[in-house]
Parts: C-alpha cells; structure tokens; sequence
C-alpha cells in the first residue's frame, strides 16, 4: 500500500434548490463576484437568471465573463482575469461544468500575478501562492472539478493541452443541484458517464495494494454503467441524474488514490490531443481512446482487468486474460449502448488524419505515469481508434 495524503478542503450542498443558500454561503468571501459561465445555456435554461437575482437580493455586486467552451483556453482565461482585476472582484463564481470551473481556478490564480495563466501551465512561472476564493455551481456531473484541486486548460494554436493541481484551487464551497443537469442533452449526459469511469479507471491503473480502494473503485463503475443505462431511457429522472452526480464526483475527489501512486493518466494525455486538434468533447474522445489503449495494455493489466471483469461485470472464467478481453468487449458495448463514439470515423475523424494526431502525440511526449508508451504504442493505439 503506498503512502497517501488525503485532504479535501471543499464543502458541499447537495441536493434541490441548495442554491438557494448561495448567500450565506459565499458572503464570508467578499461582496464582488466575478460570474463565469459558457456560451449560454445557463441562460437559456433560467439558472442564471436564478443565481444573479438572489445575489441581487443579498446585496452582492457581481460581472459576468461569457463564452467558455468545452475545450476551455488560456485566452479566455486571460480575458477573464483582465475583467476580474478591473473590478476588482473578490471571489470567481463558476456557473457551469468542468470546462467552466477549470477556468475559474485559472482567473482565482491568475488575479494576483501580471503573466499570463498559461505560464502556469508550461510550468514557466513558479506554482501559484496565492488564489482567488472559488466558488462552484455545478450543471453538468462529469470532471469532479467541483471538488478537486485540478485545472485543464489548452492553447489550441500549438496543439498544448496540459493541467496544473494545486491545493489553492479547492472550491470552498460547491453546490450540486441535480436538477440543474436535467435540460443537459443526452449525448452530453453519457459523454459525462464515460468521463466519470474513465477517472475511476485511470487512479485504478496507479501503483500500490489497495483492496479497499479498489473495490470503491469497481462499484463506481458499476453503478455508473447502470445509472448511466437509466438516464439515457428516463433523462428527467432526479433520482437518476442525482445518483450520477455524485459518482462523478467521488470519481475526482481523491478518494480513489487513497493506498495507491496518483495513476496513470495516459488516457487521458492521449484524448488531449484529440480535442485539442479537432474540438470533440472530451468524454467522446474518451470512450474512442480507452478500449483503444486496454487492448494495448492488455498482455501488462490482464490481472487487474480480470479483477473489474469480477467485479463490475460478474464474469467467472478463471482465465485472466479471457476475463481482460470479456471486460473490454463489455465496456466497448456499454459505450455503445449510450451512443458514445468508439472509433474516430464516428466523430468525423478520416484516417488520413493519423500522421497528425501521432505527430502531437509525440510533439507533446504523451504517455502514462506508471505505464510508459512508446512511439510504437502510440502508432498501434491510434490504429485501434480508426
């Protein structure tokens, strides 16, 4: 079992109308807020509207920066620093998913020095020391930004997409209304569904003997492949999109690095290359990339295969590679169930795109933390993604 530190600062409401109490709750922080949200669902859907007129009703002043996508930039963050240092605000309020909350912590970050974000992110600046208090109103259960301390941002320009973690950009506090995921669309819902078990996954892969940990880690994603089947046949069930919520939470919050080394996180590295170059959603290019690298990894990660296959699925062979294949084609199948992509041609990716996407694979050294990928790797993963 490795050492571990297990620390999670952020509170959260969970639960109908929490936001209601947006006031008492983010009052201690300051009077001026900084709102971000994204192209404008959140107005659209009435949530907005919601949470300026209780701030209005509580006396707290507050701007508005718009237009965060789902691939979220350094630019815009930027952008948003320049508005909160105008303003002089005292707390960023991310009202959105993980694409709008990873750039809130950017700006919380980025208030208190005169460079750009990004340097943080190219590790050409020095870690930050001092952070904007942060506040989440979740609308969309995928990244478990909402209580973690990681940032994902990307300049699409260089084909650079890369994260930073630092115990600064813990929200204080995080309200998760399941009701506010409701008018999400389907094909989001699920991409959020592949997000939250491609997380489980990838701290399963770490290092280090972990029963506990890993048994948390295979019910997470049992229970997600089975409210993930639900909310695609009831998308207005609360009970069902609240029951996702926080899995995709507790699938983030380092709970599963609890006896095991932080993971492996090739996945991941590889999808960033996906999205930076073509814009798909994140978790879409997820459900593309892991059956993709299982396969690969297969000969390295059949016991621990066989152990999800057990437990996840209720396989019984006795052969663990027989059990690693069986957990790939039942993964590969549920991905399918809920429409998510399983191969680039889905998402209007052709194959004369294959040289790009190993030339940013290798431009950005892309591999994992505890299984190491070589050129070959890369060629032979992105062929099964084709």
């Amino acid at each position: 079992m490795e050492n571990f530190i297990h620390y999670n600062p952020t509170k959260i409401l969970f639960g109908k109308d929490v936001v209601d109490d947006i006031c008492q709750e983010i009052s201690p922080y300051g009077k001026k807020a900084l709102i971000i949200i994204g192209k404008g669902s959140v107005k659209q859907n009435g949530v907005y509207a919601r949470v300026v007129s209780l701030m209005n009703i509580c006396g707290l002043e507050h701007y508005t920066y718009e237009g965060i996508q789902s691939n979220p930039t350094f630019q815009d963050a930027d952008a948003a620093v320049k508005l909160a240092k105008e303003k002089q605000v005292d707390m960023i309020i991310a009202l959105g998913g993980g694409s709008v909350i990873d750039t809130a912590k950017a700006v919380a970050a980025g208030f208190y020095v005169e460079h750009s974000v990004w340097d943080f992110y190219l590790r050409k600046a020095p870690t930050p020391t001092k952070a904007l208090p942060i506040i989440s109103i979740l609308t969309l259960a995928a990244t478990g930004s909402e209580m973690n301390n990681a940032s994902v941002l990307q300049d699409s320009e260089n084909g650079i997409k890369t994260a930073i973690l630092n115990d600064l950009l813990y929200p204080k506090v995080s309200f998760l209304d399941p009701a506010l995921t409701v008018s999400v669309p389907l094909n989001y819902t699920a991409y959020g569904v592949v997000d939250l078990i491609a997380h489980a996954l990838e701290q399963f892969f770490g290092k280090g003997n972990a029963p506990l940990t890993d048994h948390y880690t295979a019910d997470i994603i049992k229970l997600a492949i089975s409210y993930g089947r639900k909310v695609m046949q009831q998308p207005q069930d609360y009970d069902t999109r609240a029951q996702i919520m926080w899995l995709a939470t507790n699938a983030l919050n380092g709970t599963l690095r609890a006896g095991k080394s932080p993971g492996d996180w090739g996945v991941h590295n590889i999808e960033h290359t996906l999205s930076v170059l073509y814009d798909i959603p994140h978790g879409a290019g997820l459900s593309i990339v892991y059956p993709a690298w299982l396969k690969i990894q297969l000969p390295k990660t059949k016991d621990k295969l066989a152990f999800l296959a057990k437990n996840v699925f209720e396989f019984t062979s006795i052969d663990d590679e027989v059990l690693g294949l069986d957990f790939i084609a039942a993964l590969e199948a549920f991905f399918k169930e809920i429409n998510s992509p399983l191969s680039l041609t889905e998402v209007g990716i052709n194959v004369q795109e294959k040289q790009s996407i190993l030339n940013n694979l290798a431009q950005n050294k892309v591999s994992g933390m505890v299984y190491a990928l070589t050129a070959k790797d890369h060629q032979d993963i992105v062929d099964e993604m084709f």
